[in-house]
């Protein structure tokens, strides 16, 4: 005979755990709604322009300082061909499209004035032209005289 002996015992044939708890319908998982507020986040960031400046025009002015332009050095930006703006002096000189070469002929510009005892720069900006442009403009004039005080955007009043 063998020494096997077969047990019958009906109560290790289910596995042990603890008993599950009864599903609550007011508890909801909100893990899909939360990986769809990250898709919707990923899609709007990629798909936005994240600088405002190239997009829009330029807005009307409601208050600001008068300004003299006998004591300015004065630039008028206006609409040119395709996405590049003209830029002309006081008067009228037109500048360089060439990107690099109106960058040196608006410091010479700006240089001359100011050693002619201008105080300031101003800025008028077409009424289409982009805000992008004059930012550009603007940058110009900051990134070379970084000792200047102000530089003015100008806007005619209306009257």
């Amino acid at each position: 005979m063998s020494d096997y002996v077969e047990d019958n015992d009906d109560d290790d044939d289910e596995p042990v755990g603890l008993p599950r708890r009864p599903f609550d319908d007011s508890e909801s998982d909100i893990t899909p709604m939360i990986d769809m507020t990250f898709l919707l986040l990923i899609y709007f960031v990629v798909t936005s322009t994240m600088d405002p400046t190239k997009i829009g025009l330029i807005p009307k002015a409601t208050a600001g300082e008068n300004v003299a332009a006998e004591e300015s050095a004065v630039l008028f930006v206006s609409v040119g061909k395709g996405d590049k703006a003209n830029v002309t002096s006081f008067e009228g000189k037109e500048f360089s499209s060439d990107e690099d070469m109106q960058i040196r002929e608006i410091v010479e510009y700006v240089t001359e004035e100011l050693d002619q005892g201008k105080k300031q720069v101003m800025l008028f900006g077409d009424e289409d032209v982009r805000v992008g442009e004059v930012t550009r403009v603007q940058r110009i004039i900051g990134d070379a005289f970084e000792d200047l005080d102000k530089t003015y955007i100008a806007v005619q009043s209306a009257k």
